[in-house]
């Protein structure tokens, strides 16, 4: 286990007390170099422009063999420039920099929360494009049955008109049937008056060919004279 020299421990002690600055009495550890750059012991705040920068005061890590640390490891001291955005992560015991190389570790873990964001869009992308294919599919069913629904109405329509011309072929028969009605209550009549006029005219001609005959027998006897019937 590392251990720290003892004329670090002191200040260690001293800036655990008083735990202003969570970026001290921290090993620094580059990650892209793979190596440790050093102690902080202390920090100042640079400001250009938008951007600020931390200036990192640093016991440098010398001749580091079988982790193992010995007061000749920190024989000289020197600043690190770096952006906020360099650092990874910061634990209780080191300061992990990424170099511009490794996003911070909240990145890092809100790009896992995107991934998983990303992942559960994309499944219920997949459930709505299923359902999609449900709705279209069942659409095309509604409009085949639409279409089919459409054609039963043209033959409906066609059978309409049918029937409006068949009606009004049998309105036009009903009065044609009524007039034949009256023309046949006329006709009867027509016949009752002729019957009358015939049984008339009959019972004429029957008297006037019995006088007739009775005035040719009558000139006949007279003339043989014979005795004339009377009329």
């Amino acid at each position: 286990m590392l251990s720290i020299p003892r004329e670090i421990e002191g200040k260690v002690d001293c800036m655990e007390g008083s735990q202003t600055n969570q970026l001290v009495n921290k090993f620094v550890i580059s990650l892209p170099e793979g190596k440790i750059l050093g102690y902080a012991t202390d920090i100042n705040v640079e400001v250009s422009g938008d951007q600020f920068y931390f200036i990192l005061k640093m016991k440098v890590l010398e001749n580091l063999s079988r982790g193992e640390f010995h007061p000749g490891m920190f024989s000289s001291e020197k600043k690190i420039k770096i952006k906020p955005s360099d650092i990874v992560n910061v634990g209780p015991d080191v300061i992990i920099l990424g170099g511009g190389k490794v996003p911070p570790l909240r990145e890092i873990e809100r790009l896992g929360q995107v991934v998983e964001e990303y992942n559960s869009l994309v499944k219920e992308l997949e459930k709505k494009e299923e359902e999609i294919k449900r709705l279209r599919e069942e659409k095309e069913k509604i409009e085949r049955e639409l279409e089919e629904l459409k054609r039963k109405v043209r033959r409906l329509e066609v059978l309409e008109d049918d029937f409006d011309h068949l009606k009004e072929q049998l309105i036009k028969q009903e009065g044609q049937l009524e007039m034949a009605r009256e023309y046949i209550k006329l006709l009867e009549g027509v016949r009752h008056d002729i019957d009358n006029i015939k049984a008339n005219v009959e019972t004429l001609l029957s008297g006037y060919l019995e006088d007739v005959i009775r005035k040719i027998v009558n000139d006949e006897l007279n003339a043989r004279g014979l005795k004339r019937t009377p009329i």
